[in-house]
């Protein structure tokens, strides 16, 4: 959900460095944080394999490819083709992603994806998409009817005098609590025995390393909690750190409770495939020989830089700064994907809100201007120029399209 820093916001944070720095009194863990020597050792309990490090190949990768080639045995279609879907990080452009996948829908060739990935309102999109078009609706409501105070609720002095953050996410906790239900999590397993993979990144703050849920194992577990557990990932991968709570996660570690907090995933990553230590062919018997490979790419936001003269004030400066450092970090995730593409022989589809849309939002959710992003994404997917493509075995296309 990273996306939208505004300078009151800014100017909140550097109040709140001094008066931390001052002696005021910070918010606590229910259980103290993993040890620095032993954090990586961490499990959810009740719950095994369910997610690794995105810096680096799984641990149990051999299970994970035995598990995949069981279920792509019975679901022949992924010999023919592989699409992996990735819906990247952008608040309530997110919005643009959502009329996306709607009109991608309509126009009748929108594929089953054998992945789908997300962060930040990606990670708000991705359990939906990944279950198909039965839940467009569901994802229309959210991206075009949404207002602030159905996100969050202001807590300002609480945050400015040793809070973990400037607003509370209760209302959005009971949003997902509606939505993402026992049914949803029932389908979401079903799907992960065929083989599909659904993966959510967040970011561990204290080890600050990017992290990966496998959502589907999740959901296969048949662990009472896994509806619980996944509505808090996909909170923990939207909470903009300092503006939302970080996310806590209860953890055993040598049979020790520990408390690891989890912020927005675009804070490490704004979209990802798969961790480039993977090589999908591990994971797939014989992909080298499916015919079709497409990595589909949703970036919730313009790729273009956008001039604006910027007022010489701490909060306006410090705005900037942020946005435009998303925007660069943004721009390497795609190109970190392309060199992934090219390794593992996939083509890349492209899209993001184009450069020509200028409405202003006046909210962080502001339903006008969410209903115009999702009409465009909708029309978008419609057009002739849906996607930026680009071939793995061509010269690198993305630095033409960042004007």
């Amino acid at each position: 959900m990273l996306r939208i820093v505004r300078p009151r916001l800014v100017t909140a944070i550097c109040i709140t460095t001094l008066l931390t720095a001052s002696g005021c009194v910070s918010i606590q863990r229910d259980a103290p944080a993993p040890a620095p020597h032993n954090y990586a050792q961490a499990q959810i309990q009740g719950f095994e394999h369910i997610r690794f490090w995105g810096d680096e190949t799984p641990p149990y990768l051999n299970e994970m490819i035995a598990h995949q080639q069981r279920a792509l045995a019975a679901n022949p279609a992924f010999n023919e083709r592989i699409d992996v879907l990735a819906l990247s990080g952008g608040g309530a452009d997110g919005a643009y992603g959502a009329g996306f996948m709607k009109g991608w829908t309509d126009r009748g060739d929108r594929p089953e994806f054998f992945m789908v990935t997300g962060i930040s309102t990606g990670a708000l999109m991705a359990p939906f998409v990944f279950l198909g078009s039965d839940y467009d609706d569901v994802l229309r409501r959210f991206y075009t009817q949404t207002q602030t105070r159905q996100i969050a609720t202001p807590r300002i002095f609480k945050g400015i005098f040793g809070g973990d953050a400037f607003a509370s996410t209760v209302p959005l906790e009971h949003l997902l609590n509606e939505v993402v239900t026992p049914e949803v999590v029932a389908r979401i397993a079903a799907e992960s025995r065929k083989g599909r993979l659904l993966f959510i990144g967040t970011t561990n703050i204290d080890a600050q390393r990017p992290m990966i849920w496998d959502i589907g194992r999740i959901a296969e577990s048949g662990n009472p909690y896994s509806a619980q557990l996944i509505q808090h990932i996909m909170l923990a991968s939207a909470s903009v750190p300092g503006g939302f709570p970080p996310a806590r996660f209860t953890v055993t570690i040598d049979g020790k409770t520990a408390q690891e907090a989890h912020v927005d995933g675009g804070i490490t990553q704004q979209i990802f495939v798969y961790p480039p230590g993977l090589h999908l062919s591990d994971l797939v018997e014989h992909i080298g020989s499916v015919p079709q490979k497409n990595f589909w790419l949703v970036r919730n936001t313009k790729l273009n830089p956008e001039y604006e003269a910027v007022k010489l004030t701490v909060p306006a400066i410090g705005t900037r700064s942020v946005q435009t450092l998303i925007k660069y970090q943004g721009l390497a995730n795609l190109y970190t994907i392309e060199g992934v593409a090219r390794r593992d022989d996939f083509k890349i589809h492209l899209t993001t809100v184009p450069a020509s849309f200028n409405m202003r939002s006046k909210k962080v959710f502001d339903p006008k201007y969410m209903s115009a992003l999702y009409n465009l994404g909708y029309k978008t997917v419609l057009s002739d120029s849906q996607w930026h493509s680009d071939n793995p075995q061509t010269e690198l296309t993305l630095h033409s399209l960042y004007r």
